[in-house]
């Protein structure tokens, strides 16, 4: 019954654009070009929620620290981070690396002191950072990466590598790809959800995975898994989550576009 109603309002809605068109197009006045540009925004918006409908809105706000060489406020739903790049630095003599860029990662919960959480989140960005900037070109140097949790509305793990990916971007450290990290969960009827809210997490589940991939050959970078199922469900998920970095990866695009797109005005 529903979905006979849902069909027939947008064939309705049809209609009513089909005669609208038609009338202007017919009378050639200037609110034929103003009513296109209309429409093509609105197929635009139409199609991001179209594609992003497994995952939640993403929004971001690059340079919102004026001190630090980039940074960016990153939300995902309801999960908000900030996320800071200060480097390259004079590195410390006790991290001091003859061949490479030391990498440090300090993540920082919304109220209290870091505790084991944190540090293990600390520890997987780290990984994943290593993995996708060029250290080698700075030795004997140190960049300082900040996560400063805003709100917690699920997939903090992965929502913290994309904000981290864009405030790299911003700070102009050379980098050898980009990094796309997504998260998904099996509930305990075996159904996989992706990119859950902390509601859904708290109902529990069998397992929850986060997944990192590169925006060269969408190989896997970082796996992290909570909890234990089979095998094919695993795969499953990765390949889910695979195919849903592809959206974070446009988002990246369109972000950095916005950004000179500002500047150049």
């Amino acid at each position: 019954m529903v979905t006979n109603f849902a069909c027939l309002q947008t064939t309705l809605h049809n209609f009513v654009l089909f005669f609208t068109i038609t009338f202007l197009v017919q009378f050639k006045t200037h609110s034929y070009l103003c009513f296109i540009k209309i429409l093509k925004s609105s197929v635009t918006l139409f199609t991001m929620e179209t594609e992003q409908k497994s995952i939640r809105a993403l929004k971001c706000e690059q340079s919102v620290l004026s001190r630090a060489d980039g940074s960016v406020m990153f939300s995902q739903g309801n999960t908000v981070v900030m996320a800071s790049v200060y480097g390259p630095l004079e590195a410390k003599i006790q991290k001091e690396l003859s061949d490479r860029m030391y990498v440090e990662v300090n993540y920082k919960p919304k109220t209290g002191m870091p505790g084991v959480a944190e540090r293990g989140k600390e520890k997987l960005i780290k990984t994943t950072c290593n993995h996708i900037i060029l250290t080698n070109l700075h030795p004997r140097t140190a960049v300082c990466i900040t996560i400063q949790e805003m709100q917690d509305g699920g997939t903090l793990l992965s929502a913290s590598i994309n904000a981290v990916c864009l405030a790299l971007l911003d700070s102009g450290l050379p980098l050898q790809c980009l990094v796309a990290a997504v998260t998904c969960l099996v509930d305990k009827k075996d159904k996989i959800i992706l990119d859950p809210c902390i509601r859904t997490v708290k109902e529990g589940y069998k397992a929850m995975f986060t997944f990192a991939f590169d925006s060269q050959k969408y190989n896997l970078i970082l796996s992290h898994c909570e909890g234990q199922v089979p095998y094919q469900l695993f795969q499953e998920a990765m390949e889910l989550c695979q195919k849903a970095s592809h959206i974070i990866f446009d988002f990246y695009r369109q972000a950095v576009l916005r950004k000179f797109s500002k500047e150049l005005l």
